[in-house]
């Protein structure tokens, strides 16, 4: 994988010719951000692009479609769960991408999965590999 930034977004890029997906980490802690990378640097189908908070986040889904979008709940501007309610309510081209949100309120993320306004997972935070990765190649159906 490769690295861009442009307009406050970092794109991670997968191997030429490789049928890619597409994925947005909306996510302000560099940590994480970093977590994730590493997480996904094993699948290099994947495209990577990170915005570091949720107004970048909110602009990118509107103007670009995603495979698959993961959230973190609480960001700078606009939290992840209003960037999710934003984009199913305005009828978006990614109103029914599949979206992931990184919380770390332990009883948020057993109580809100299923919602129609709320993400199809929720991963609480610290992130655990193994359920993150098997997360993402299902929402992906890979």
């Amino acid at each position: 994988m490769s690295m861009m930034s442009v307009g406050g977004i970092v794109e991670m890029t997968s191997r030429e010719g490789e049928a890619k997906a597409v994925v947005l980490l909306a996510e302000d802690d560099e940590i994480n951000q970093q977590i994730v990378r590493h997480l996904l640097s094993d699948f290099p189908f994947i495209e990577l692009v990170v915005a570091g908070d949720g107004k970048v986040a909110l602009e990118a889904a509107i103007s670009q479609r995603f495979d698959l979008m993961i959230f973190d709940r609480n960001m700078p501007l606009i939290t992840g769960d209003r960037v999710i309610r934003h984009l199913k309510a305005a009828r978006t081209i990614n109103m029914s991408t599949p979206m992931i949100q990184f919380t770390a309120d332990a009883d948020y993320a057993r109580t809100t999965v299923g919602y129609g306004d709320h993400a199809d997972a929720v991963i609480p935070k610290p992130i655990q590999g193994d359920v993150f990765r098997k997360t993402v190649l299902r929402l992906l159906g890979r």
